[in-house]
Formats: C-alpha cells, sequence, structure tokens
C-alpha cells in the first residue's frame, strides 16, 4: 500500500478548517498528522471521525517538527498570516496549500522567492470549487469577443476581504483574453461613492456581504443586443472538499508557486 499524504490543518477548528480535516481523516490516501487553531485544546474527533486523541495546538513550527514528517499544510485562516504560515510550513518541509483568499502581491512574491529556494510547493487557490474554476474559464473564453463585462461576487457577511480572491483572479484571467480594452461606461455622474464597484484589471467588481450566502459570483457581458451571464453558486462548504483534496494530492509532486485550481485540472 502506498504512504499516507500526512495533512495539517491551520484553522483547524474554524467553519472551512472542521470540513477540511473531515475529508482528510475519511480520505484513503490521507492522515490528519496536525490541527492548529488558536483555540488549543479541543478534540479534533468531534468533528473528524477517526481523530481520537488529536487536539488543536496554537504553534505550527513546532508542531510540524514534533509531528515530522507532515507532508502538506492546509490553511483556511486570515489574510494577515495566511502567507506567513506558508513560509513556517515550506521552511520545514511541507508543501503548502492556502485557501484563504486576499493575499497581497508582495505575499505571493514572498513565497514564490521562496518555494523555489526549499523546492516545496505553494499552491494558492482563490477557490477549490470545481464549478467556479470552470466558470472563470468560461469567463476568459467569452472576454474573447464579450470585452465590456461586470463582476458581482456575493459572500457571506463573515467574509474578511473584498473583492473576493475568485473575483479578482476572473478579471486577470479575463484581461489576458481580451482582444481589445473595453469601452468605459458613459457614467458621467455618480451620486454615492462606490456605486460603480472597484475596478479590477479594467473590470467593475462589485462585492455583496449578507448573512445566509455562501459563495456565489456572477459574470455579465454585454454586447450588441445581447446579454451573457455566466454564474457559479457554492451552497455548501462542502463544494470545496474535492478540490482540497485534489491539491493536497499534487503539492507533494509540485515546485514552487502555483496560483488557481485551474493548472491542476489540466
Amino acid at each position: 500500500m502506498s504512504k499516507k499524504i500526512r495533512v495539517g490543518v491551520v484553522g483547524a477548528a474554524g467553519k472551512m478548517g472542521r470540513e477540511v480535516c473531515k475529508v482528510v481523516s475519511t480520505a484513503p490516501d490521507m492522515e490528519l498528522a496536525i490541527a492548529v487553531d488558536r483555540n488549543e485544546g479541543l478534540s479534533v474527533s468531534e468533528w473528524a471521525p477517526g481523530c481520537e486523541g488529536l487536539v488543536t495546538v496554537a504553534k505550527l513550527g513546532e508542531t510540524i517538527e514534533a509531528a515530522h514528517p507532515v507532508d502538506v499544510i492546509v490553511d483556511f485562516t486570515h489574510p494577515k498570516f495566511a502567507a506567513s504560515n506558508a513560509l513556517v510550513a515550506i521552511r520545514r518541509g511541507a508543501a503548502a496549500v492556502i485557501g484563504t483568499s486576499g493575499l497581497s502581491p508582495q505575499d505571493l512574491a514572498a513565497l514564490r522567492s521562496e518555494s523555489e529556494e526549499t523546492g516545496k510547493a505553494v499552491l494558492y487557490m482563490p477557490n477549490f470549487a470545481i464549478g467556479a474554476v470552470l466558470m472563470m474559464k468560461f469567463a476568459a473564453e467569452a472576454a474573447r469577443h464579450f470585452p465590456e463585462c461586470e463582476i458581482v461576487e456575493m459572500h457571506h457577511d463573515k467574509k474578511a476581504d473584498a473583492p473576493s480572491g475568485t473575483a479578482i483572479r476572473t478579471a486577470e484571467m479575463i484581461a489576458q483574453s481580451r482582444t481589445r480594452k473595453p469601452n468605459k461606461p458613459a457614467t458621467g455622474i455618480v451620486k454615492f461613492e462606490g456605486a460603480r464597484g472597484g475596478s479590477v484589471a479594467d473590470t467593475p467588481v462589485h462585492s455583496v456581504r449578507l448573512p445566509g450566502l455562501v459563495a456565489h459570483q456572477m459574470v455579465l457581458f454585454g454586447g450588441q443586443g445581447e446579454v451573457l451571464t455566466i454564474r457559479h453558486d457554492s451552497l455548501s462548504r462542502e463544494s470545496f472538499m474535492p478540490g482540497v483534496l485534489l491539491a493536497i494530492r499534487k503539492a507533494p509532486l509540485m515546485h514552487g508557486l502555483t496560483v488557481g485550481l485551474e493548472h491542476l485540472l489540466d
């Protein structure tokens, strides 16, 4: 039998972290080795079957060293901490899979440099839902024919960053695919600041934050006499788990920084 992938989850007691612990603990080719969370001493078996005796700890670096080997660290924490957590992981021999969005270009540059130096992969995934990745790819294809478009992204009211990483990544992919610059709308009078949203790579992006939402995005393209809408809805956090498992399985075999789950689907 092949060696199991030993996985650590950072933010293990959070909503996404609990889901990741659960699917990792039940995957036949994986083992949940460590669970890191600012809330120490919680029994992981309360939300992840088969993890009796595993409790949450606060210090990532020391825990990786104590549990050696740890093959992959999965981070679902906060944009303030995700990049530094990934650096700690790869410096101690574990690949890093980052599901926390909102990392800055400076964060990504540091991760790219360190991952090349250590030889350990960093996978930064703005969205783990397979359908969301396909939505972004379809939007990039549509942008070749419809340069004028806007993005509306909708998330729960506890989301820390805006716009979402998915919206930013979608706008970047659209910009790369356009055959010409979009014409700017003739909106001469904006009565309230922000009414037209923000702009990412020449695409207006509107962020909605409401209780009851999970993760949703529409990309609206306008052409002469027609409108094309590409939409994806994640109705539960379970929608992200197939992508998380795919990233964990790929990470030990990769090198450098990879941005976007689409690169793992090809």
